[in-house]
């Protein structure tokens, strides 16, 4: 498949993750974060960051229940913000603090939003390990689904960049990707009547991943809460195959 070499249709700024990606590198621009004494952002920093962070369902969701945000592992998508910061090497530490390096100023002078979201989706596929936010489950050879999936990415991107923007039933996609992988024996329940269990694949590659970069759109079906729903289907955005297009063809990292 082809792509068109105009981007100047691709705005990645209406992805969520991305806008709190650049407000975070931006913020370090004016001043450092102080890093607690187990290395993470400081509760001061984050309460100066999050006001202005688009993804706030994980903030509504502490206030709904009267909860207290206390450290930076309940915004899951900081945490994923920070180390892809610090593995394209835009941040640095110093003296208990996180830095802007000179990269990093590159990063934000140099760079168009589409080539900075360009480094920020390439850097997550190819540089951090899947594994670190996964929910861990079943080990397949020694792998858990997120590394598995890791592993075989550039098959999924292959696949997803053929099927350009058409609608995908979620379900025969899974269930393709279960077999590609060989993942029927590890998904049998141990117990009666073994029965066949569904890969998490909702969380592993599009909750946490896909959905995240703004690379599909998803049709839902919702349960009985907002919490109860499963996806029907989905397809890629115009960003998605721009994403892995560079992936598979443009990839220096």
């Amino acid at each position: 498949m082809s792509m068109n070499n105009d981007n100047t249709s691709l705005d990645p700024y209406k992805v969520d993750f991305f806008h709190d990606f650049m407000l975070f590198v931006k913020y370090l621009e004016e001043q450092p974060i102080k890093r607690t004494a187990t290395g993470m952002i400081s509760l001061s920093d984050i309460k100066s960051l999050f006001t202005d962070f688009k993804n706030q369902k994980t903030i509504k969701e502490f206030q709904h229940f009267g909860w207290t945000l206390r450290r930076e592992e309940e915004l899951d998508f900081l945490e994923q913000i920070k180390i892809i910061s610090e593995l394209m090497f835009v941040i640095y530490k110093r003296k208990g603090y996180f830095h802007l390096s000179k990269h990093g100023k590159a990063f934000l002078n140099n760079l168009k939003p589409i080539d900075q979201y360009k480094e920020m989706v390439l850097h997550f596929w190819y540089k951090v390990n899947w594994g670190y936010f996964s929910r861990i489950g079943k080990i397949i050879e020694g792998a858990n689904l997120a590394e598995k999936l890791q592993q075989h990415q550039n098959m999924i991107w292959k696949t997803l960049l053929a099927k350009g923007t058409d609608w995908l039933d979620y379900k025969i996609f899974c269930q393709s990707l279960s077999d590609y992988l060989h993942l029927d024996d590890y998904f049998i329940t141990t117990y009666p009547p073994y029965e066949k269990e569904t890969p998490d694949f909702d969380y592993e590659l599009f909750y946490r991943n896909l959905v995240r970069f703004g690379c599909v759109e998803l049709e839902v079906e919702h349960g009985k809460s907002k919490y109860d729903k499963k996806i029907v289907r989905f397809r890629s955005t115009n960003l998605g195959l721009y994403a892995y297009h560079k992936a598979l063809y443009e990839n220096y990292l």
